[in-house]
């Protein structure tokens, strides 16, 4: 009875052992199983990938300025339409961060430039300190984009070819007045079924205020 007695407790700490053993090595393939499929995934284009531009709306959007024709339209699409004299110009928003400025010009008057349908768009961040740039609100006199922080002016007829500081060169309006040292960017511009929209291309340009 005594042998039988004791021989009991060792076979049961065996089963336990094996079951322990099992258990590890169970563990151990579920963990690489996960950590090769985290790898994977890691590996795989996220939904957003590759698509982003495709999936944000390049067209421009009223901005929030009050006391302009187009206060009542903010967040609204900007259409070619709207822009019926010359002259005519819009404080907007594109790609939902990059505030922006839509004239339609005499084109017998632009030079470094063409117009699309009359058209022509801006970065309104000025590029002294990144202040927004306005048209006809704070000069409704003058044909100039102006930063009223300093007093900055640009020449929406007169586009030139400018240098940001890391080297990409570019085409802007060029500076007539105040401390800006470059040029304001232009943004390329097409008509989608009457809608005015920013062309997606060369988007590290406008991220010179960070």
């Amino acid at each position: 009875m005594t042998e039988k007695a004791a021989g009991k407790p060792k076979s049961r700490r065996r089963i336990d052992r094996r079951q322990f053993v099992q258990t590890l090595v169970s563990l151990g393939i579920a963990g690489t199983v996960l950590s090769f499929l985290s790898l994977l995934m890691s590996l795989l284009p996220s939904a957003g990938a590759g698509g982003e531009e495709g999936e944000v709306d390049n067209v421009f959007k009223y901005g929030p300025e009050k006391g302009a024709w187009y206060s009542d339209r903010s967040g609204t699409d900007v259409k070619l339409e709207d822009f019926d004299q010359v002259g005519k110009g819009a404080g907007v928003l594109w790609r939902g961060k990059y505030s922006a400025i839509v004239i339609r010009v005499d084109e017998s008057k632009l030079r470094g430039a063409t117009a699309t349908s009359g058209l022509v768009a801006f970065a309104a961040f000025c590029t002294h300190l990144c202040c927004i740039s306005t048209w006809h609100l704070d000069r409704p006199n003058e044909d100039v984009l102006f930063c009223r922080c300093h007093d900055g002016a640009f020449d929406p007829y007169n586009i030139i070819k400018d240098t940001m500081l890391n080297g990409t060169e570019y085409l802007g309006a060029q500076v007539i007045a105040g401390p800006p040292p470059r040029a304001a960017p232009i943004i390329p511009i097409e008509i989608q079924d009457g809608k005015v929209a920013g062309v997606a291309k060369d988007l590290g340009l406008y991220d010179y205020c960070g």
